[in-house]
């Protein structure tokens, strides 16, 4: 290292860079009085890269909330709701609802996904229930009505394993408990077969013909009058059914005429479906006499 440099000029100073010396160059170099200038560099330099790490982790997380956004909306729907309905009916009745409610949608999500249906997780909405979105259309009403019959199928186990769970113990006060949320299972599981599009029902039946959607209007509007004329207070959701109902019945015999492939379905299929949606009615008739006695 010593013969890259020249000899000091005796003219330019008496600082030795290392010629004639087996000393390293640095050594030489005297301290000068600029020397915190280069402890505040360094200072700088390490405030800028822990906030760059920072940065990293929360662009991370950022990237990570992005990725399982249809998770936390989920979530974060839940808990509103679970905490308004436990500000309603009690905190074990109101997140026993929350639960029936998303157990239901769940049965939708599940059927879909094994049918290779892209769908979003369910999104609660306080006092109207939950929904699934679909990504991707269904190929055939069959698919429509397989998907929509998987809400009621697990919606309807939950409410009879709640109604299993008063039977195993009627005079604690846990059976009580069961015994409410079984009804309330039976209720919007049989509510939710009336076959009437958006309703589950609708879905199902349009398997069937495109006629049951006329007579859940019929049903919907029967059930709207008898609420009006026994005094109750009128159900803003039956309400929106039915609104939403005839646009929807509409719809569906508009696109029976213009897309009849979507409609074409094997007799086997009919039989298939039809049979578990009456089942799925008697079954759920059953458990609400059964719980509403009861509750007498």
């Amino acid at each position: 290292m010593a013969d890259l440099y020249s000899p000091n000029d005796p003219h330019m100073g008496t600082a030795d860079y290392g010629h004639g010396t087996d000393r390293p160059v640095q050594a030489d170099i005297p301290a000068q009085p600029g020397s915190n200038r280069g402890r505040r560099n360094g200072m700088a330099a390490g405030i800028l890269a822990f906030l760059g790490l920072v940065l990293s982790k929360l662009s991370y997380i950022g990237l990570l909330v992005l990725k399982f956004k249809g998770l936390w909306f989920t979530v974060l729907s839940t808990g509103v709701t679970a905490l308004i309905y436990a500000q309603l009916f009690g905190w074990a009745f109101g997140v026993g609802i929350v639960l029936l409610i998303l157990i239901h949608e769940s049965g939708h999500v599940v059927v879909a996904r094994i049918m290779g249906l892209p769908v979003t997780l369910p999104v609660m909405i306080p006092f109207l229930g939950a929904f699934v979105s679909m990504k991707q259309q269904p190929r055939s009403v069959a698919q429509e009505s397989i998907m929509a019959i998987g809400g009621p199928v697990l919606g309807s186990i939950a409410a009879a394993l709640c109604y299993a769970g008063y039977l195993a113990m009627p005079t604690s006060s846990t059976g009580q408990l069961l015994r409410a949320l079984a009804y309330f299972g039976f209720l919007i599981n049989l509510f939710n077969l009336i076959p009437l599009t958006p309703l589950d029902g609708g879905r199902v039946t349009s398997l069937l013909s495109k006629w049951f959607n006329v007579a859940g209007l019929v049903i919907a509007a029967g059930l709207l009058l008898f609420e009006m004329q026994s005094g109750t207070n009128v159900s803003p959701v039956l309400f929106l059914v039915l609104i939403f109902g005839a646009f929807a019945t509409w719809q569906r015999f508009r696109s029976t005429a213009l897309n009849p492939a979507y409609y074409a379905v094997s007799a086997q299929t009919k039989v298939i479906v039809g049979s578990l949606y009456l089942a799925l009615l008697f079954a759920l008739g059953l458990g609400m006499l059964q719980t509403s006695a009861i509750l007498r």
